[in-house]
């Protein structure tokens, strides 16, 4: 034994002296991943690093290799079942939390409590807490997702808020406070973000502001919310890095009602201001920055008045997934096989362009893509139309569409509705039925023709070398020139370069 000791010491020290031109490095998760790392001299490394572990990862690519935060060892499966709240903190539905309730209510200060229990929800995965905390306050904004929740229904919820990053990235690693801000401003709510304060002379000025803030949105009768990004360990709960919204303020014990969405853990609860602040003023351990508070409410769109047509706001996710999935789309008609709709083989081009496009959009979000172009001035809409009627090309796309429709097995697209009469073909039943892109074929015409033109060369490169656009301001001239243009361009920017191109006609995609 005492040979055996001997002879591993020996080693030990033979391999800690000799020049090695690598070292091997184990990251923390639960799966051990082993990196070969390049040193040019294994003496040379910093001595903080030899006398304390890093993570192999963020030392020397940048990003945290890390444990997988929403793992759990064998023995801890399903051991436990809620927590009791530390003393300081009062349970909303106790009796003292029913008085701060009460009271909060008869001041004032619990308007955002009622946007919020509207859709309060409980996270699905034990670091889900930030992506809950947005979906619930995106619902209680009634912001539209633009993208299918399940079914008929758009909504949003934990699987369906991927921007940059999705779900799974998310369960692994968590959410720090500058994902937060970025995933809710791609998801189309407004966010002016506070982190807490490094130095000393600036907490007291952060206490007050965050104070006025969570006064002034308790109040509130708007749609708006304060998020907070704090640690429960200051707080003496177990855990870490939290996510919640505020729900209500109760001002003469200074109180806030954090409406936790870990509700398997915790209900509900007030818990003292500066309590939270200190809460906030904990360092992440990944960001190495304080955390912080988030004011989230909706973005100030304005609509042009009197204008014939306008276009909805498009989260810019929906907008980015919504482009790259027609883009997908259109890339594999061509090579589709099995078609289930046999269309004649001697088609127009028109023709062509036009099944092309409905083909397209009856397999990517139809209920989306329906909303995109919207009535504003319903007189101002007719007077559009009829001067269209003499502008050449849109007759001979809405003829074109007027084809297609008829013989078409995908969505159920509108006949049309103004030109029907010159065109001598099928008119639209119920003309005193609300005016949209499901009740007037011109309508869709008018889309497809109003596409930027990264979105209309994938339909077919002689569409956006027509100049169709141009055409359309000089014939409809007048006030409605120079907002249908705006229209063009807000879709533009709803609607952006899809990573995934195609050449026209090769059946293949192109990054």
């Amino acid at each position: 034994l005492r040979r055996s000791i001997c002879d591993r010491i020996d080693r030990i020290h033979r391999l800690c002296t000799r020049q090695r031109g690598f070292c091997v490095a184990t990251a923390s998760n639960a799966v051990s991943t082993r990196h070969v790392i390049p040193i040019q001299d294994l003496n040379g490394l910093d001595a903080k690093l030899l006398r304390s572990p890093r993570d192999v990862g963020l030392t020397y690519f940048g990003k945290a290799v890390g444990a997988d935060l929403g793992a759990v060892t064998p023995g801890h499966a399903g051991q436990y079942y809620q927590r009791v709240l530390p003393a300081a903190q009062v349970p909303f539905a106790s009796t003292e939390g029913r008085k701060l309730f009460k009271k909060a209510l008869q001041a004032g200060t619990m308007e955002s409590f009622f946007f919020l229990a509207e859709q309060f929800r409980t996270q699905d995965e034990p670091t889900f807490c930030g992506l809950t905390t947005l979906a619930m306050v995106l619902n209680s904004l009634r912001i539209d997702p633009m993208r299918t929740w399940k079914g008929a229904w758009r909504w949003y919820n934990e699987q369906n808020l991927a921007c940059c990053f999705g779900p799974e990235r998310v369960r692994a690693e968590g959410l720090s406070f500058d994902m937060f801000c970025s995933l809710a401003r791609c998801n189309g709510a407004e966010v002016a973000a506070r982190g807490a304060p490094m130095a000393e002379e600036d907490i007291a000025a952060f206490i007050a502001d965050f104070r006025e803030a969570v006064r002034t949105v308790s109040r509130s009768s708007q749609r708006e919310c304060l998020v907070v990004c704090y640690t429960r360990e200051v707080l003496g709960q177990t855990g870490a890095g939290h996510f919640s919204p505020i729900g209500g303020y109760d001002e003469e014990t200074d109180s806030i009602l954090i409406m936790d969405v870990a509700r398997f853990k915790y209900p509900p609860h007030w818990v003292p201001l500066t309590d939270l602040t200190d809460a906030m003023l904990k360092m992440d351990p990944i960001t190495g920055k304080p955390r912080g508070y988030l004011h989230v409410h909706l973005q100030m769109r304005s609509a042009l008045q009197g204008a014939p047509f306008r276009v909805p706001f498009v989260p810019p996710a929906a907008g980015r997934r919504l482009s790259e999935a027609l883009a997908a789309k259109l890339a594999d008609i061509d090579s589709a096989t099995g078609d289930q709709c046999p269309l004649p083989t001697s088609d127009t081009p028109h023709l062509v362009m036009m099944r092309r496009w409905l083909s397209a959009v009856a397999a990517v979000e139809p209920q989306v893509w329906g909303q995109l172009l919207q009535i504003g001035d319903l007189e101002a809409v007719q007077e559009v139309f009829a001067r269209l009627a003499s502008y050449q090309p849109f007759m001979d796309f809405c003829k074109a569409y007027d084809e297609a429709t008829q013989h078409f097995c995908g969505a159920e697209f509108p006949a049309l509705r103004f030109q029907a009469s010159q065109l001598g073909t099928r008119r639209q039943n119920g003309n005193s039925a609300e005016l949209t892109l499901w009740s007037c074929g011109e309508l869709w015409v008018l889309l497809l023709l109003l596409l930027p033109e990264h979105i209309q060369v994938l339909v077919s490169p002689e569409l956006a070398s027509a100049g169709l656009a141009k055409g359309l301001a000089r014939t409809i001239r007048g006030p409605w020139a120079l907002p249908l243009e705006a229209q063009r361009e807000t879709l533009s920017h709803i609607l952006p370069v899809p990573r995934v191109s195609r050449a026209h006609g090769c059946g293949r995609a192109q990054p």
